[in-house]
């Protein structure tokens, strides 16, 4: 007779293949909330309580330390993971503080694309700009800045820009986009109506000003370990050859309980996407326009909260508020060195669009855009023999003359 079953008691301890971790956006600071939570997906993650604590220098006929006090207390930990669409986008609109928009429209051949010679729209915003304006069009629910992808089949043009939105009195909404940005499709100084079945679409986040905190719910041994208080203080994206693309996600937090109580409502089920590549899932770069001559062979994106902090009181443990601090926005990209477009670029001291964009198997992903970077540090060293030479540029995010550092398209499959 064969033997069936499983051993009891041969795990030491809580197995990490059946811990799960999932969140919530708190409506109020530091307030687990109930609803729904959302479940992760994660290689691995770090969260943690940090107690500060003091000893004070009591003078004792026995030479031993006094006894040692909680004097504050706080949580710290980075939550690992491989990049699938849609699995982090509220840890993106957290570090960014926007929400995601996703809104299409169609021209009905209303909109009309200008170039740079239009002088009512440079002089308006009062830098030299190419325009979209459009007539009669319903520009309700779009952000007054962000990212815009146009696509005309009958000019064979695509484009994602970074855009403002002027609402302007007789002339209508207009979208202002960067100089030469309409170079493939229009000459200097002249307009072109969109084709009434071009797409104008805006699926996009951008960073704002929205403050966003969440909750970790972590059940191990029959209770839950809720970490509330979380603002997400860094996201790092790595995309390198020869390795999945990963992310990781800093989060400061104020305070973790261990409680007998499930607070959740519910549990939405974790994202099944399909994990992104960086062979035919790599959509490639461009640095200002232009794809650099050399196969890229790395790309780093880092999105933090410079000066971001905590506000502690006494009378209660745990942070009283947050700071979110101000968005810093870096690149740092690596490619085979075959000419110099990006020294001399870098030499020049230009500025603009730097892009890095992937996909899944399905066609969805992202296209990641520095909207007014500049490159410094480049590095092309000479290292060993018989190797190829790879350059290193930096980009740094700068805002655009109306506000906005950095932004995220999605890419949708079939649009």
């Amino acid at each position: 007779m064969p033997y069936t079953g499983a051993t009891a008691g041969y795990a030491a301890g809580e197995q990490t293949n059946t811990s799960k971790l999932d969140y919530a956006l708190e409506t109020t600071f530091n307030v687990a909330p109930g609803g729904a939570y959302q479940r992760l997906r994660m290689t691995g993650e770090s969260l943690a309580v940090q107690d500060g604590v003091a000893t004070p220098d009591e003078i004792n006929d026995i030479p031993e330390d006094a006894e040692t006090v909680l004097t504050s207390r706080s949580t710290r930990g980075s939550i690992n993971g491989v990049v699938s669409y849609g699995t982090y986008d509220d840890f993106l609109a957290g570090v960014l503080g926007g929400d995601w928009v996703s809104v299409e429209r169609s021209p009905n051949s209303d909109a009309w694309v200008a170039a740079v010679n239009d002088v009512t729209a440079a002089n308006l915003v009062g830098y030299s700009c190419d325009s979209i304006l459009m007539n009669n069009f319903d520009v309700s629910g779009i952000q007054k800045a962000g990212v815009v992808q146009i696509v005309d089949q009958t000019k064979n043009f695509s484009v994602s820009l970074p855009y403002h939105l002027l609402l302007r009195g007789g002339l209508g909404p207009t979208l202002v986009v960067p100089l030469h940005s309409f170079d493939a499709l229009v000459g200097s100084g002249t307009t072109y109506a969109l084709n009434k079945d071009a797409q104008v679409t805006f699926n996009s986040l951008v960073n704002d000003k929205l403050g966003k905190t969440f909750t970790f719910r972590k059940p191990l041994a029959g209770q839950w370990q809720h970490f509330t208080g979380n603002m997400v203080s860094q996201v790092q994206i790595s995309l390198q050859q020869g390795q999945a693309p990963t992310i990781q996600i800093d989060v400061v937090g104020s305070d973790m309980k261990v409680s007998t109580v499930d607070v959740s409502g519910s549990v939405n089920a974790a994202t099944s996407t399909a994990i992104m590549n960086t062979v035919d899932g790599f959509l490639g770069c461009k640095i200002f326009g232009t794809a650099p001559a050399g196969c890229i062979r790395s790309a780093s994106i880092t999105l933090s909260r410079n000066g971001n902090a905590q506000d502690t009181g006494m009378g209660h443990v745990g942070a009283c508020g947050i700071q979110f601090g101000s968005l810093q926005a870096r690149m740092e990209i690596q490619y085979f060195f075959k000419d110099y477009t990006q020294f001399q670029a870098w030499q020049a001291g230009q500025k603009g669009v730097v892009s890095v964009s992937i996909q899944d198997a399905t066609g969805n992903g992202y296209e990641f855009m520095v909207l007014n970077g500049r490159i410094f540090n480049p590095t092309n060293p000479i290292s060993q023999k018989n190797s190829t030479i790879v350059a290193t540029v930096s980009v740094t995010g700068n805002p655009l003359p109306g506000g906005g550092t950095f932004g995220i398209r999605r890419i949708v499959a079939g649009v």
